[in-house]
């Protein structure tokens, strides 16, 4: 009981993940309050406007996911378990 326990702490912690989940707050819990605004920023209609800047949003937290991971050295955690199943499962390429 003890080891697994051990092994659950030494695995590294992604909490950066966890950014991915605002552009689906942006589109989908927060895209029927704008609906009425009647800002017309350039011209564009608010929830249209709206949307173009969410794909921004999106990208840009994309972005900050991906390189926090490749900081936090997931891209060794991934060659590692690539290593080991195709080890395991006799991968003949």
């Amino acid at each position: 009981m003890n080891s697994n326990f051990q092994g659950e702490r030494s695995r590294p912690r992604h909490w950066h993940r966890w950014m991915l989940v605002i552009p689906f707050i942006w589109q989908a819990l927060l895209a029927p309050a704008v609906n009425d605004v009647a800002v017309k920023p350039f011209g564009l209609p608010f929830p249209m406007f709206w949307q173009m800047a969410g794909i921004v949003l999106a990208s840009i937290v994309i972005g900050l996911v991906f390189f926090m991971d490749r900081r936090a050295g997931v891209e060794d955690e991934e060659a590692s378990f690539l290593e080991k199943t195709s080890a395991s499962t006799g991968d003949a390429q």
